[in-house]
Parts: C-alpha cells; structure tokens; sequence
C-alpha cells in the first residue's frame, strides 16, 4: 500500500499549521507601533496647528453652557457667544494684571536685593580656606593652563622637570576682562528678546484659540452633525460618538472645576504663608499664586524664585528666602503634583499614575502647552477609548 505524502509528513505538517498563523500577529504588532510611532510624529510636527486647534475646542466645550445660556436670554447666537469670550477675556486679564503688577514689583527691586546680597558676601571672613576662595584659585589655575596649552608651551607638573620643546610663534589673543555687570547686561539684553517673541507667539495663538472657539460656539451644532455623517448613517455608530462627545465635554468641565479648586488652595495656602512671614501685599501673592498655578511645574518654579525673592528682600537674610522657597516646592508637590493627580483621577474613574504620565508625555511633546492641555488630553483619550471597539484595551488599562 502506496503511503502518500500527507502521511508521511503528518507531524511536520501538523506542526507548520499550528506556526503559520503568528507571523500575521508580528506584523500587526508591527504595524499597531509604526502607526502609534507615525501619530507621535505627526503631534509633534503639526503642533502650531493642533495646539490653537485642541485649546478653542476645549474652550468652547467649556463655556458652551454660559452662551448657551446667554443665547436664550440675548437671542442671538453671535451676541452669546461674542459676551461669553469677552467674559473670558476679562477674567484672564485680570489675573495678568496681578501678575504683571508683582513681577514688575520684584523687578523694580532686583537692584537693592543685588546690593544686600553684594553686602552680606563682602561682611563674611574672607578666610584662605572658604569655598569661594577655593573656588576662583581653582578657576585661576585652570585659566593659566588654557592660555599655556594655547601658546603652545607645555604644563610644568610639581616634582618634574618641563621637556625642552622648540618654540612655537602663535598668536594668543587676549580675552577682554568681562565682569559679572558685563555678563548680567548681555543676559538681560538676550532675555528681552527672547521675552518678547515668546510674548508674540502667546498672543499670536491666544488670538487664534478665541477665533476657534468663536466659530465653533457659532455653528457647533451643525459642526457636530456634518461630523458624525463622515461614518455614515448607522444609528449605533452615531449615538457612540454622540455619548463620547458630551462626555467629552463634561470631562473638560471637571478637568476646569479641578484646577479651579487646585488653584484656590495654593492661592489661599501662599496668603496665609506670606502674611504670617510678614510679607507686603500678601493678598496679591495669592492671586498670583492661582494664576501661575495654571501652568503645572513650571508656573509654581517662577513663585519659588518670585517668592524667595520678596523674603530676602523683606528679612534680609538668605535663610528666610530658603525657607519660603522650600515651602512653596512642598506646596507644589502636594497640591499641584499628588493632590491634582488624585482629583482628577478620581473625577473621570482614571488610575492617578496615568494622569501623571500622561502629563509628562505632552509635556515632553508641546512643551508649556502640552503641560497646560495635558491633563484633560488624557481623559478625552481615555473617553474616545471607552466609546470605541478597538480601544477598549487601553480604556481597561487606564481605569481606576
């Protein structure tokens, strides 16, 4: 009896049908990275528009409510939604204002405080042993080796004899002697400008997320509509993204009533901390306090350094400036870090350490504005997910 080729490889056989079907699962694998890698590009890419783009939807899902509100009253959808941004415009000018009063306070007195500080080094026992002694006999030896190895002549080491070399004609140019006023106005110069067109493209996109929200408070219900008809008319697609889209919006909302409760108790908790340490306008540090906080990390570094600022000129002494720094980085810790992370968490059913690490991905993408927007990207990723069929993996994942 003839035995075919079936039968004699049945086990290899067996065994290659049990293979084939990984390598589509490694190229799929593949795939999900090259496209997840591709959307990462393209974020960082396309930021002068996606940002504009993703802060005036945000803020139009945010007021939406108010013009809402205001059309019924006003019955005009343009007078709403125009009093509605106007009424936002207002309230971040205000908080500028306070803001720009205090720093151009403490700047006016950069001056005295360089004076104290000038005084109190030149009052300390100027012993051989100090560190700054130490410190600039270092830089001087250090200064002379450069200018030998530059001329070409060579290190005398203690204990040995210099090699006889021939000479080397080489011109040395002289460094002109630059002291620290020098080297402070060439700073001040660089960060006026710098200041400045970090001022303009603030503007320039301030100005761009209002017309976006605007427009999108004006035919948002329209918008919304020609929207959904890009997947078709299949009523269970529709009302998925109908559902995701408000919830979308609620979440903003929350994300905006918990940096509205974050804000106010390191506003508050930095106006009882300056007025027990006896410091003037303890009212508008407060205020200024909740203003930078909008700008996680970032914003509470420039009150340490504002805050330490006003101590040492108010007591005179390095220890009362290191003590309101240290409290203002143990405030931010808590409040800004722990305490935001876990309310908002908590608020849209999310594990904390997302929030977190979600804040330092879009931080590391958009810079301030990724560390401004990156909280509520979050929960919107995190809602889109719950409301699709393929991202239900990553909705469990990131769950509280």
């Amino acid at each position: 009896m003839a035995v075919t080729d079936a039968e004699r490889m049945g086990p290899i056989a067996e065994t290659s049908a049990t293979v084939k079907p990984a390598a589509p699962l490694r190229s799929g694998a593949a795939t999900k990275v090259l496209a997840t890698l591709a959307v990462i590009a393209a974020l960082w890419w396309g930021q002068r528009f996606l940002i504009p783009l993703a802060a005036g939807l945000m803020l139009a899902m945010l007021v939406m409510p108010l013009a809402l509100r205001l059309e019924r009253w006003l019955h005009s959808p343009v007078a709403a939604a125009a009093l509605t941004l106007v009424l936002v415009i207002a309230t971040l000018t205000m908080g500028a204002m306070v803001f720009g009063a205090q720093l151009v306070r403490v700047a006016e007195r950069v001056p005295e405080m360089i004076s104290m500080a000038a005084q109190q080094m030149a009052e300390r026992d100027p012993g051989t042993e100090s560190v700054l002694t130490r410190a600039r006999a270092a830089l001087q030896q250090l200064d002379r080796a450069t200018d030998r190895v530059m001329a070409g002549k060579p290190l005398v080491r203690p204990g040995r004899r210099a090699a006889v070399v021939a000479p080397v004609s080489v011109t040395v140019t002289t460094k002109p002697n630059n002291n620290i006023t020098d080297g402070a106005a060439v700073a001040l110069r660089v960060t006026a400008v710098s200041g400045s067109s970090v001022l303009l493209n603030l503007a320039g996109n301030l100005s761009i997320i209002f017309f976006i929200a605007f427009f999108v408070l004006l035919g948002g219900k329209t918008l919304a509509v020609r929207f959904l008809g890009l997947w078709g008319y299949d009523a269970q697609v529709h009302l998925r993204a109908q559902r995701a889209m408000r919830e979308c919006a609620r979440q903003i909302r929350i994300y905006a009533g918990v940096l509205l409760v974050t804000n106010t108790v390191v506003g508050v908790a930095v106006w009882l901390a300056f007025s027990v340490a006896n410091l003037p306008d303890a009212a508008g540090w407060g205020v200024t306090a909740a203003v930078l906080h909008v700008v996680p990390y970032l914003g509470m570094a420039l009150l340490t350094v504002l805050g330490a600022a006003e101590a040492f000129l108010a007591h005179e002494t390095l220890g009362a400036a290191l003590g309101m720094a240290s409290f203002l980085v143990l405030l931010s810790t808590l409040i800004g870090t722990l305490v935001a992370a876990w309310l908002q968490g908590r608020a849209a059913k999310m594990n904390s350490a997302t929030v977190f690490i979600g804040l330092v991905f879009w931080g590391a993408l958009w810079g301030v504005w990724g560390l401004f927007l990156g909280p509520a990207l979050v929960v919107l990723l995190k809602v889109l997910a719950e409301h699709s069929r393929s991202g239900a993996r990553l909705a469990k994942l990131m769950q509280g």
